[in-house]
């Protein structure tokens, strides 16, 4: 089950970038000199590095806000249970 704001968009256009990334490069180092399709090739090699760095810091930065407020849910949950002075409560089950 995912989130309705997974992450899988961001994760498929890097899968998809990092294929398109080595075909890109294997076409650099078999060049010979001149060769305007193996320039091109490497071009979109850099745009495409560039967009995948630009996708894993937003995933990052995401990825970081989210276990922040995990820990402060975890915390302030913690909080409540020592000011009570009662038990954590029971682990929950699934059928």
């Amino acid at each position: 089950m995912t989130a309705p704001d997974s992450y899988d968009a961001p994760l498929s256009a890097l899968r998809n970038g990092v294929d398109d990334l080595g075909v890109w490069l294997a076409i650099w180092e078999a060049r010979q000199e001149p060769d305007a399709h193996a320039r091109r090739c490497a071009s979109d090699a850099v745009s495409a590095i560039d967009a995948m760095l630009a996708d894993l810091y937003q995933i990052r930065a995401r990825l970081a806000g989210e276990i922040r407020a995990s820990d402060d849910a975890s915390a302030a949950r913690a909080d409540q249970l020592l000011r009570r002075g009662g038990d954590p409560p029971a682990p929950k089950t699934t059928a």
